[in-house]
């Protein structure tokens, strides 16, 4: 073999190799054209008649459809605030849910901690049965997480706090109005331009029952608040309702545009929540950490089913 035919044959080794490589990394242009397939959105008839009602150009449609079929999560109170609900995220900043997390902290509260025999000197905010109940979302998708959480990788993980915007380290708009956070049915109410039903945000995670799905927390057999301490911890969903949405006194020229024109039509329609309260999350902690009872959530999501009280 002469030395031209040997570095030809050297050549062509080198190049097969790299090509091999090459396919080993990035794959065959097939499977790119496959993955490309499958990311392909379809509307369904019902989705696209839904759309039709709203009046949602073509264009729009598989952005918001895209948002719709994710598995829902919370996403915080600040999404519900800019140019959808801005007055009521300032009532809400005011109200008693909005400062639910510094209760939590030590020095705070002290004559009620003491009443129920907690340490009013130590700091609570990173306790998991506590947070359950003062913050939004915990331990569920996109939920808050408390200071000195990390990931696999040892990432900070933690919700970032801005003292001037509250958001998931308190008691949020998703924890009284979704099942499992407001990411699905929060895309519902941005393509209809607040003209949907109920029925349309009750299958996307929202939900109406809120008598029920305040006794959460209010009432939960864990919480150290009960009535049998104080008569101030008898719980009245009347009493109470009163000081969460005092809206009257944050209107402006800035989001007069923003007043919900269909909430009396909706006020009108029952919703299957309504009818039929969903059931209502138990929660214990052990070792440490806290635990959802088994067949006690309101939204299975793989299946992708609600779970109503029986009877």
């Amino acid at each position: 073999m002469n030395k031209g035919t040997f570095m030809m044959e050297k050549t062509l080794k080198f190049l097969s190799l790299f090509m091999v490589a090459l396919v080993l990394v990035f794959g065959t242009g097939g499977e790119v054209d496959a993955k490309k397939k499958k990311k392909k959105i379809k509307l369904t008839d019902e989705e696209n008649a839904m759309f039709d009602r709203w009046h949602v150009k073509p264009k729009k449609r598989k952005k918001a459809v895209k948002d719709m079929r994710k598995k829902p999560k919370f996403v915080g109170a600040i999404k519900c605030n800019g140019s959808c609900h801005d007055p009521y995220y300032k009532a809400w900043v005011a109200s008693p849910h909005g400062g639910t997390f510094n209760l939590l902290k030590a020095g705070v509260r002290k004559e009620a901690k003491e009443r129920v025999k907690l340490d009013p000197e130590k700091d609570y905010t990173t306790t998991p049965l506590c947070l359950r109940c003062h913050t939004t979302g915990y331990k569920q998708r996109g939920g808050f997480k408390p200071a000195g959480t990390k990931s696999k990788k040892g990432k900070d993980k933690a919700s970032k706090i801005d003292p001037d915007e509250p958001n998931l380290e308190q008691v949020g708009c998703e924890m009284c109005h979704s099942v499992a956070g407001g990411s699905q049915f929060r895309a519902v109410m941005k393509s209809s331009k607040g003209d949907f039903t109920k029925a349309e945000t009750e299958k996307y995670g929202q939900r109406w029952d809120y008598s029920n799905v305040c006794t959460r927390c209010h009432t939960h057999p864990n919480t150290p608040f009960k009535p049998s301490v104080h008569d101030k911890y008898k719980f009245n969903f009347e009493e109470r309702k009163l000081k969460v949405h005092k809206i009257a006194d944050y209107w402006s020229e800035d989001n007069a545009d923003q007043k919900l024109e269909k909430v009396k039509d909706r006020a009108k329609e029952k919703g299957q929540t309504e009818k039929t309260p969903l059931v209502i999350e138990d929660f214990e902690v052990k070792d440490g950490k806290l635990k959802f009872k088994k067949g006690t959530k309101p939204y299975n999501s793989k299946k992708k089913t609600f779970k109503y009280k029986k009877g």
